[in-house]
This record gives C-alpha cells, sequence and structure tokens, in this order.
C-alpha cells in the first residue's frame, strides 16, 4: 500500500514538473490523466496496452475535435451528437472500459466545443494538448511503475480502498443516462454562451459523476464537494507558496508534499477514498490553471475559480439527487398466503 500511494504522488508530481518545465499550454491536464491512470493500476501496463491506449486517444480526440468543427454551426445538432456520445463513454466507463480512455472522450466532449465557440484555434490547440498529455500520461505511468514495482501484495491505491463492481448492463446504462442528463445542461449553456469559466465547471462535473457511486447514498454523495473543498484549498495554499519563490525545484516541492498527502488519504481511506480522489483532481487543475491558464485564454482569479468548482459540485450533486427518484431499486416479491400480514 505505501509503495502504491508512493508511485502515485511521485508519479503526480513528475509529470507535473515535466509540463511545467516544458511550458505546456494547461498544464493540468497530464498529471490529472495520470493520477486517474495509477489510482486504477495494479499493474504496470503493457507495451500493447500503452500503445493501444494512446491510439484510441488520438482518435477519441480526433473524432470530436471533427464533430465540433463540421457542426459548430448548427448547435442542435452539435449538442445531440455530445449528448450520444458522452453517454457512450459515461457507459463504457461504468462497464470497466480503460479510465484514461473515457476520461479523454469526457474531457474532449466537455472543452473542445466550449472552446471552439470562443475560437477554433484555441480548440485545435487544446486537441493537440489532450493528445500529448494522454501519451505523457501512459510513458509517466511506466516509469513509475519501474521505480515503484508491485508485487504479489500490491494494489492500486483506489482498488485497495474497495472500489465496488462494475454494474450490470442495464445498471450501467441508466447510471450514463443520469450522467448524462446532469452535465447536458451544463454544457448547452456553456455552448450557447461564450466563457472561459466553462472548461473548469465542465471538467469538475465530469471527475465528480465518475466517482459518484450511486449504492453509496447522499453523505458519498455529500463528500465529493468536501472533496472539492479540499483539494481547491489546498490548491490555493501550494498556489500562494509558489507565488513567493517561483523556482521550479520549490514548486516540485510543495507539489510533492500536498500529493503524498492526498495519495496517502487515498490508500487508507477505505470507502471515504473517493473523496481524496476528488481532492487529488481539484487540486491538479486549480493549481494547473493558476500555473498556465487554458490556451486563447487568460487565467481569471484563483477565489474565482474555487468558487466555480465549489457551485459546480454542489450543482452536480444536487442534480443526481433530483434524478435519483428514476433508480430502479430491486423489489422483493411478498408472499402470498394466510402467513402474509
Amino acid at each position: 500500500m505505501r509503495r502504491a500511494a508512493l508511485r502515485l504522488a511521485i508519479g503526480v508530481t513528475a509529470c507535473f514538473t515535466l509540463v511545467e518545465a516544458l511550458g505546456l499550454d494547461a498544464t493540468f491536464v497530464a498529471p490529472m490523466l495520470t493520477a486517474q491512470l495509477l489510482t486504477k493500476l495494479r499493474q504496470p501496463l503493457s507495451l500493447s496496452q500503452g500503445l493501444s491506449i494512446v491510439v484510441l486517444i488520438g482518435l477519441s480526440t480526433g473524432v470530436v475535435l471533427a464533430i465540433t468543427t463540421s457542426l459548430l454551426s448548427h448547435p442542435a445538432v452539435l449538442i445531440l451528437s455530445l449528448a450520444l456520445l458522452l453517454y457512450l463513454s459515461f457507459y463504457a466507463h461504468l462497464r470497466g472500459a480503460p479510465n484514461l480512455v473515457t476520461l479523454l472522450v469526457q474531457i474532449s466532449a466537455v472543452s473542445l466545443p466550449v472552446l471552439a465557440v470562443a475560437s477554433p484555434a484555441a480548440a485545435v490547440g487544446f486537441a493537440g494538448v489532450l493528445i500529448f498529455a494522454g501519451f505523457v500520461a501512459v510513458l509517466t505511468a511506466w516509469a513509475a511503475f519501474a521505480a515503484f514495482p508491485a508485487d504479489a501484495a500490491d494494489t492500486a491505491p483506489q482498488a485497495s480502498a474497495g472500489a465496488s463492481e462494475a454494474p450490470s448492463p442495464p445498471e450501467a446504462a441508466r447510471e450514463a443516462l443520469l450522467n448524462t442528463l446532469v452535465l447536458l445542461p451544463v454544457l448547452i449553456g456553456f455552448v450557447l454562451v461564450e466563457t472561459e469559466l466553462a472548461v473548469v465547471v465542465l471538467i469538475v462535473i465530469v471527475n465528480l459523476l465518475r466517482q459518484h457511486d450511486p449504492q453509496q447514498g447522499q453523505r458519498a454523495a455529500l463528500g465529493l464537494i468536501l472533496g472539492n473543498l479540499i483539494g481547491g484549498l489546498a490548491a490555493a495554499a501550494a498556489y500562494s507558496l509558489v507565488l513567493l519563490n517561483e523556482t521550479l525545484p520549490f514548486f516540485v516541492a510543495v507539489c510533492l508534499a500536498a500529493t503524498l498527502t492526498f495519495a496517502g488519504r487515498i490508500a487508507t481511506a477505505g470507502q471515504r477514498a473517493p473523496i481524496y480522489v476528488i481532492a487529488l483532481a481539484t487540486f491538479i487543475l486549480l493549481l494547473g490553471l493558476g500555473m498556465t491558464p487554458l490556451p486563447g485564454g487568460s487565467g481569471e482569479a484563483f477565489l474565482t475559480r474555487l468558487a466555480n468548482v465549489l457551485l459546480a459540485s454542489s450543482y452536480a450533486v444536487g442534480a443526481v439527487s433530483v434524478l435519483e427518484f428514476w433508480r430502479v431499486r430491486p423489489t422483493h416479491d411478498t408472499p402470498i398466503g394466510p402467513s402474509a400480514r
């Protein structure tokens, strides 16, 4: 468990350091994808698995970009196409498809159309960032497993915390539909109204929906809001420290301290692990946006981003709760006869 936590923390920090040193746009993407990989993997990817994931990332991002650019002048058709794509990606995720691929499809589907409304060139640039980030995440995962090899007792941090089993196809279809219905109104609003806040809000909602487990009840759902708050406050503190000493070694030290804390909690928190997975993702997202804004945009105030993260998570939890009555719950046959009461 300790080795898995070190693998997650040092892998994310190394990836963050690399993209910051290279001066890439949207530096949060690669470490976020690395975190997604290392919280789920029990063993390193094989060469064929890694190459397949990279190819799938390139194809899926290219498909979303092609749909976006070709249908940008037909908003209704674009929204319907994105809704179908999101539904299929949520279904695939729930049924156990590669975590990195489904996340990239969802990030592409919610970010590229919004960016394209403001600037088609920015959408093309961000698509390139996503593809490169997926490649870097796979390489980082290989390097992390090489540095901290898995042994017979080793598990992925979130897997060791007791991840639930994959739902049946009807349950997965229902959950995918609910997730799409939660995400779609926000996506429609941001496609129709140009704003730089959109990508942050949409990615937060996507991450929360991916971590939400309907079997855990409303308390667990509310815990995900707490996770966003923890991650946001940690990012604010880290960003303030980095501004005091804007050197790469100091950034590495601050980032490593935070990721070690989150990775340790993910590995040991049991059923509360999703709270810290969300906290780590929010930390990476906000710190990365503070360091380098999205292509074609300037970063808003850090507190504004944090407020938007909390609003987005509150909306997602509230919307999931409202749609909860759609869930079909198992029923038990009532005995018939004199013994029935």
